[in-house]
């Protein structure tokens, strides 16, 4: 039996493959989803603010074809959000790098609040770990459906 090379531009130009991709993308995006609700809004009901879920509403994607590769970008937007912090000094930090890295304001010696000391929700590690968990099954199923369409598994 002989075998065909693999041309990576065929496979890469397949619009079965092209829809996987965006299926994948689409994955991504809804891990970060769930990272920033579990670890962010879940956590606690605010007190002094009525939440606008720009956080949430910011979730987006894009994908970038190379020559020999792609792409999946999976990310906050900030054009989608109006929310910066100062932190001392007027210094303005974008909200979700303080939600995720967590943040203690130097000098303040008040009651512990979410001004003023809030403790890391890690939700881009979650949303990392949970996408490299279904990664490597959707990504077989790429390739396989790309070459094989009929022994595709369903994702």
């Amino acid at each position: 039996m002989q075998t065909k090379p693999i041309s990576l531009h065929n496979l890469m130009s397949s619009a079965e493959f092209k829809k996987k991709v965006d299926y994948i993308r689409g994955i991504g995006e809804q891990r970060l989803y769930e990272a920033i609700w579990d670890n962010v809004y879940m956590v606690y009901t605010p007190q002094y603010y009525t939440r606008t879920y720009e956080l949430l509403n910011s979730v987006s994607s894009s994908v970038e074809y190379g020559t020999t590769s792609i792409k999946i970008n999976v990310f906050c937007d900030s054009n989608k959000m109006n929310h910066f912090a100062h932190k001392p000094y007027g210094t303005p930090v974008y909200v979700p790098v303080l939600l995720d890295g967590g943040h203690t304001q130097e000098g303040y010696e008040g009651t512990r609040d979410m001004y003023h000391d809030y403790p890391a929700t890690n939700f881009l590690n979650d949303a990392i770990k949970q996408i490299e968990k279904d990664l490597s099954k959707m990504l077989a199923n790429v390739i396989i459906t790309a070459f094989r369409p009929s022994k595709a598994y369903k994702l």
